[in-house]
């Protein structure tokens, strides 16, 4: 794909000022329009170092109203973060309905810098790549629109980059021996953008790749891009009006398809109490060398409970946590969601 993308293409000054003017007025109508709609918007900018991230998304959100939008950056994981799925932390940043999320570098950076660095491959990467894919079409059916850019620039234009930042004391800093060892390794991270880009682009999140040696160029294709996207998914969401089907009553029915699961328990199943203390205190120990040893190899469990009322889930937590370390568990009680939780994809408040 980076192989056929012409980094040559310009964009004159005068050209591009006209433009930008007319692009400034509709991306600011068009985010009061979604913030209307209650549609959350993500947009995801990943690209070589000195590409342009920051200044074009610096670009981006001059003309939004900035009550609507928040810039995440990310770093590498702390070490929280390490210990949860990789893709935890942004699930956390995800925007409420009505505002945009803007990712200076994302959750690509497992399948690039990790890969690279020889921390994923394999099957292990595969998975990255469906966890990824999963992750977004999960948003994209809860309504997120998704946007995301590749800023690709050529070895030779990133080295020049450098030197000039470098020549600058105000801007040297900018440039780490990290940065330098990535142009060095230039062939293999296009190997890996390659992949990432084949295995990632979707009709619910595509990728746009971004020819940014001419930032007016770069500029001027992400702002037709967003606003394109946008007009094309408002009119779907102004005309949304889901019906729910009819659903058969249990009634009409068979006896034989009327049937549940729950049927099928018996109910009058017991244990006598001295079987079950000599039963339970086996079970409470043998439980309390498993949490220790979940603990030192790193796994993470979760337990769900679910019920009737008085069913006694309760008093099953309490013999359950009795011998337990109390550092080494979290009991997580769930109401009804709040107006912020109701704001986001149902999943995540969990």
């Amino acid at each position: 794909m980076l192989e056929n993308i012409d980094l040559s293409r310009k964009v004159p000054k005068e050209e591009y000022k006209r433009a930008k003017e007319e692009l400034d007025l509709k991306i600011g109508a068009l985010q009061r329009r979604v913030k209307e709609l209650q549609i959350p918007v993500i947009v995801v900018f990943e690209g070589w170092g000195a590409a342009g991230k920051g200044t074009l998304i610096n670009e981006l959100i001059l003309p939004l109203d900035p009550r609507g939008f928040k810039v995440h950056t990310t770093l590498s994981p702390n070490e929280e973060e390490t210990l949860r799925p990789f893709l935890w932390r942004f699930w956390n940043r995800t925007p409420a309905r009505g505002r945009i999320a803007i990712f200076d570098r994302s959750w690509y950076r497992r399948a690039l810098n990790d890969r690279v660095n020889g921390e994923v491959k394999g099957t292990a990467l595969q998975n990255v790549f469906k966890d990824i894919c999963s992750f977004e079409r999960q948003l994209a059916d809860d309504g997120n629109v998704i946007l995301k850019f590749f800023l690709h620039i050529s070895k030779e234009e990133q080295s020049r980059r450098f030197d000039k930042l470098c020549k600058n004391p105000a801007t040297a800093w900018r440039v780490t021996k990290e940065d330098r060892k990535h142009n060095k390794q230039y062939a293999k991270y296009f190997a890996a953008i390659e992949d990432m880009l084949a295995e990632t682009d979707s009709d619910f999140a595509p990728w746009t790749v971004v020819e940014a040696h001419d930032r007016r160029f770069a500029s001027l294709k992400i702002f037709n891009t967003v606003v394109s996207e946008l007009e094309r998914h408002i009119p779907k969401m102004e005309s949304a009006h889901p019906v729910q089907p009819a659903q058969p009553s249990s009634q009409q029915l068979p006896a034989a398809l009327n049937a549940s699961v729950l049927d099928n328990v018996d109910l009058s199943l017991t244990v006598d109490r001295e079987t079950y203390r000599a039963k339970l205190q086996k079970k409470q120990k043998r439980l309390r060398e498993l949490e220790h040893e979940i603990y030192t190899r790193r796994i993470p469990v979760v337990i769900v409970y679910e019920g009737w009322d008085a069913a006694g889930k309760g008093g099953n937590i309490r013999r359950f946590t009795q011998n337990l370390d109390p550092r080494g568990y979290e009991v997580i009680p769930i109401a009804a969601p709040n107006d912020i939780e109701k704001a986001h994809h149902y999943l995540w408040r969990f």
